[in-house]
């Protein structure tokens, strides 16, 4: 997957990112970090097909992702989203279910045995039975994330997927998809708020700021203070903390002076 020179913009607005090109780590994680507006949800989307560029080319397997139909995007890229529509009365594992529509005709019925991998994978056994409207945030968190490895993507999409978890939560999910990508060789592409959760469990960093991927690379190649503070416009502080290893502290009560 790629992007050639990829720009967007919504109508009569502003151009929201601007010729990027860049190629996407096979087999790896790649996390998306910037401040808030800097087009990276909407990198997402262009990626996913779920928007098209309005220059340039997105590219999967070589080809401009708008030429598959979305039933064949579906087995290829699936996206967990920050937010999903909620079906009461249904069950966990009928949710997953649906994932494996991309596989089967509409009115197709899919045996439990289908998902049962899925399930187990995301820790949902025992709430395989129970309606989503019973469960909490993280819980429903793992749910969209089982439905979406039942399309055996090759590309796992998240965006800020631990947007309203707590940490315990929030733990237990990046335990999942690391899991997940250690197991699988799944590439996954991950929008993430904490800049020190990116770091830690990611292989690749995309930096994005106003619209322009201003570095990629591996995150040890990615703790530079002066990018930092120059992508996130305040200043940063990067320490080393015994038995955890290099933390990204932001110093609130000073004004960075990005003219030195």
């Amino acid at each position: 997957m790629e992007l050639n020179q990829v720009s967007y913009h919504y109508p009569q607005q502003k151009m929201l990112l601007n010729q990027i090109t860049a190629t996407v780590p096979e087999d790896q994680i790649l996390s998306i970090i910037g401040p808030n507006g800097a087009g990276k949800s909407t990198l997402l989307k262009l990626l996913a097909g779920l928007i098209q560029p309005t220059s340039g080319k997105v590219l999967l397997n070589d080809q401009p992702i708008s030429n598959f139909s979305r039933k064949t995007l579906a087995t290829k890229v699936a996206v967990v989203s920050q937010q999903n529509d909620i079906f009461d009365d249904m069950k966990v594992i009928d949710i997953v279910k649906t994932g494996r529509l991309a596989h089967h005709n509409l009115l197709a019925t899919i045996d439990d045995s289908e998902v049962a991998d899925y399930i187990t994978a995301t820790n949902l056994a025992e709430l395989a039975q129970r309606p989503i409207s019973s469960l909490s945030g993280g819980q429903r968190q793992r749910v969209w994330l089982a439905s979406a490895l039942a399309q055996e993507p090759q590309y796992l999409l998240l965006d800020e997927p631990t947007t309203y978890l707590d940490i315990h939560y929030q733990a237990e999910l990046m335990t999942i998809l690391k899991r997940l990508h250690e197991q699988q060789q799944m590439t996954i592409i991950m929008v993430l708020h904490d800049i020190n959760q990116a770091f830690r469990i990611s292989d690749q960093l995309w930096l994005v700021k106003d619209g322009q991927l201003v570095k990629q690379g591996r995150p040890a190649d990615c703790y530079d203070q002066q990018l930092l503070e120059q992508i996130f416009g305040t200043n940063i502080q990067i320490v080393d903390v015994p038995n955890y290893g290099r933390y990204i502290v932001e110093i609130a009560d000073a004004q960075p002076n990005f003219a030195e």
